[in-house]
């Protein structure tokens, strides 16, 4: 019962597959494995090359794939398993379809069965009370049967049973797998794996390699944004290779909003209700969190206005003194990998897309504005004097420094901010030898005041003074 066919052209992940057999076979009881990672990283297709391998192997057993988004599609899966089983009593209208079903696939005799829970990404689904269980009148027309139970009781526990489980949500995955095995956390591809799905979808010669090789590198390696550039490449490939594709995507952020949020190239091997283009794959997963976490998707609005990498944790707490209260926040955007941790869990990155996904979606709901003026405070108020004493945390904002000055702010107060700023910054790069830089930083925060303040401001005669000064140290250098 696979609503998909088989990808004959299915490259790369055979770690991932190999890691799901091995824990399927080791388990001496019932196997719950589940693959969890970002959005467009590929878990879908993963659980699709593997059912059919599973069913390569055991042709008797029964192989049935539910999209478990809500409660309405998993009663439909139940309901369709009923049909094509032909077990008998479902057409009765008071028939417990749930529990007819359960208990013919908690029965040993029935043989083995491998059930692929598509799509796990909201935690009430399977553990809601009885009315979120129920959901809404179009839910009731498909089933009202167990209402009073959680959708997970209906799960059977058995040795000859397997559940795979592919989810956005780590959270919500753990706690479906509960005791009874894994959870594969699924990255974006390596280099090669990278390049090799990229040929299958547009076939390239050594010649193109380095182009190629470039574009799977500017798409983070994330298995939906190379099919999507593929699919656009091949729909032009009287006018468009891979070369330009990758120059196009490279002129400007404006250019690879556009290029990734083309609607009209559909992929018939996704499930009709995530047939979405590259952007706003991701934009579901921030929608989710703004329903059910607030303070969540306000840490990731702000974080999306630094630079990607290395954001460090006392930036963004610098408006929420409380530990908990920021861990609390964090802690939805790790379990749908949108960010990650690094150097000793002090900072804090994200894929690249995912920041240009979440500024296009702010855009959208006219809140842009809002947390480029949050950033531009947040930075405004932690980038130190420049001096020698504050050296280390200037090299650690200066990243960012360049992403918030690049921001059009909307008002007099940002403008003042970012030319302060800045101004900071070409001191501490004066400081260290850096005239060039320096001079760049100090430039910026002059045109800034000129236009803001006037030529005769005594902010503006200081952004002047600094100029002048590493102009004449360039110089002598």
């Amino acid at each position: 019962m696979m609503p998909f066919a088989r990808d004959d052209l299915f490259v790369g992940r055979e770690d991932i597959i190999t890691q799901t057999s091995e824990r399927r076979a080791a388990a001496p009881t019932h196997t719950r494995v589940a693959l969890v990672g970002l959005g467009g990283v590929g878990k879908s297709q993963i659980a699709i090359e593997y059912a059919y391998r599973m069913q390569g192997t055991k042709p008797h057993m029964l192989v049935v794939w539910i999209h478990a988004s809500d409660p309405t599609r998993f009663r439909q899966g139940y309901r369709d398993i009923a049909d094509k089983l032909l077990l008998p009593g479902r057409d009765d209208p008071k028939a417990d379809v749930l529990q007819l079903v359960y208990a013919w696939l908690s029965d040993r005799r029935n043989g083995q069965w491998l059930m692929i829970l598509d799509n796990v990404d909201d935690d009430g689904v399977f553990f809601g009370s009885d009315q979120d269980s129920a959901g809404t009148s179009a839910v009731q027309a498909v089933d009202t049967s167990g209402l009073d139970r959680p959708l997970e009781s209906f799960l059977p526990q058995t040795t000859h049973g397997t559940l795979l489980i592919t989810s956005r949500n780590k959270i919500a995955a753990t706690n479906l797998v509960g005791g009874y095995g894994d959870v594969i956390e699924v990255e974006p591809m390596g280099k090669e794996d990278a390049l090799a799905l990229l040929d299958t979808k547009v076939p390239f010669d050594e010649s193109s390699r380095a182009d190629a090789k470039a574009l799977v590198h500017a798409l983070e390696g994330i298995p939906l944004a190379i099919t999507h550039a593929a699919a656009y490449i091949k729909s032009r490939a009287s006018t468009t290779t891979i070369s330009t594709y990758l120059e196009l995507y490279r002129g400007s952020e404006a250019n690879q909003v556009h290029l990734l949020s083309r609607k009209e190239w559909k992929d018939i091997r996704r499930d009709h209700s995530i047939r979405h283009a590259v952007i706003a794959t991701w934009q579901i997963s921030f929608e989710h969190i703004q329903t059910t976490e607030q303070s969540a998707a306000d840490l990731l609005a702000l974080m999306s206005m630094f630079d990607k990498q290395g954001i460090p944790r006392w930036l963004l707490q610098q408006a929420n003194a409380s530990q908990l209260d920021f861990d609390d926040a964090l802690a939805p955007l790790l379990s749908f990998s949108l960010v990650r941790t690094e150097i000793g869990a002090q900072a804090l990155t994200m894929h690249r897309l995912v920041q240009l996904s979440m500024r296009r979606w702010l855009e959208a709901e006219k809140d842009l504005g809002r947390w480029v003026m949050e950033s531009i405070r947040a930075l405004s108020a932690a980038f130190p004097s420049g001096d020698y004493q504050t050296w280390e945390q200037c090299k650690v904002l200066l990243p960012h420094l360049k992403e918030i000055i690049g921001h059009m702010a909307e008002d007099r107060e940002g403008l003042e901010k970012q030319a302060k700023s800045a101004l900071r910054a070409g001191w501490y790069l004066f400081l260290m030898g850096e005239y060039t830089a320096a001079e760049g930083f100090v430039r910026q925060s002059l045109e800034i005041r000129e236009k803001v303040l006037g030529q005769e401001h005594p902010d503006t005669l200081i952004s002047i003074s600094q100029l002048d000064s590493a102009k004449e140290a360039g110089k002598v250098q």
